[in-house]
């Protein structure tokens, strides 16, 4: 059913590999997804990924200052020997400080622009790739026009890239990142739902809605920021979270280990942000998309 469409969004959504290393020299990844909406080098994504990038990068900078406060104490001469050792376990090394971050956004040699736009209380985050190749997406997408209907009970699919596990190392001689072999190009995972309802949310004064598209399929670790598409491609949803509804099967009032089970099983639902609300945020920021 989906098989067309999502030969469609795979040219358009691009993972985000983001890398980071502790001062105890331990190496770890995330991955999240993006899609590029327009020849200029557009973007949407998830906020949370956005936030985890910038996280990583100001914790960079706290242990860059932490090291210099100790080599202007290491080389103070003025100092007596025991209040250098005072002042030194004041601000000392922990192993788990970032030390080095990175994020590469699907492809080689571009530049995340300084300038994100977004929507923190729907998770929902606009950038902007420099130095993009336009030809490097074969079909730029379409968001899911707003003004026509989204029926519930309609099929849709989410796109992203789960259950891949990248171990990255660093290199201290170039002070950079680099993926064993194999890593990429990182698979894709679709994963069908249907659309159950809108979930709306206090706009804060904003000009357009504040929306999500809830879907009866849970949203995967490595899908969030990547599309939710019908089955022509047209994107009606950036995945942002997944909500778990307890079902409450069960007798409540007999205690038994079955009954304790039934009582905790959990529907997940996948919420992403609405297209009404992306188009909303694309035409404050006069950043062009292309419509169904």
């Amino acid at each position: 059913m989906f098989a067309s469409a999502c030969d469609l969004a795979k040219g358009f959504t691009k993972p985000v590999i983001i890398s980071s290393k502790k001062h105890n020299g331990k190496c770890n990844s995330g991955i999240g997804s993006f899609v590029i909406i327009n020849e200029d080098g557009w973007f949407v994504t998830a906020w949370h990924i956005i936030q985890n990038i910038l996280e990583l990068s100001h914790a960079g900078q706290l242990y860059a200052e932490t090291v210099q406060k100790r080599k202007e104490i290491e080389h103070n001469e003025t100092l007596k020997k025991h209040v250098k050792m005072t002042q030194l376990n004041q601000i000392k090394l922990q192993p788990d400080m970032i030390t080095n971050s990175s994020s590469w956004f699907g492809f080689d040699n571009v530049i995340l622009a300084p300038v994100i736009h977004g929507i923190q209380n729907v998770d929902l985050a606009v950038g902007q790739l420099l130095n993009f190749n336009p030809k490097s997406v074969p079909t730029y997408p379409k968001f899911k026009n707003p003004q026509q209907q989204m029926q519930p009970g309609s099929s849709l699919c989410k796109l992203g890239f789960p259950f891949h596990a990248i171990e990255p190392s660093f290199d201290e001689a170039t002070n950079s990142f680099s993926l064993p072999p194999g890593s990429v190009p990182v698979p894709f995972f679709p994963l069908e739902g249907i659309y159950t309802r809108q979930v709306v949310i206090p706009s804060n004064g904003n000009q357009y809605p504040l929306k999500f598209v809830e879907t009866s399929s849970p949203g995967l670790k490595g899908q969030s920021g990547g599309p939710t598409f019908d089955t022509d491609g047209n994107i009606w949803a950036i995945q942002s979270q997944t909500r778990h509804y307890r079902l409450e099967f069960g007798n409540q009032n007999i205690k038994t280990k079955e009954s304790e089970y039934l009582a905790n099983q959990y529907l997940h639902a996948g919420w992403g942000v609405h297209a009404e609300t992306i188009i909303g945020l694309l035409n404050e920021k006069n950043i062009k998309y292309n419509l169904s």
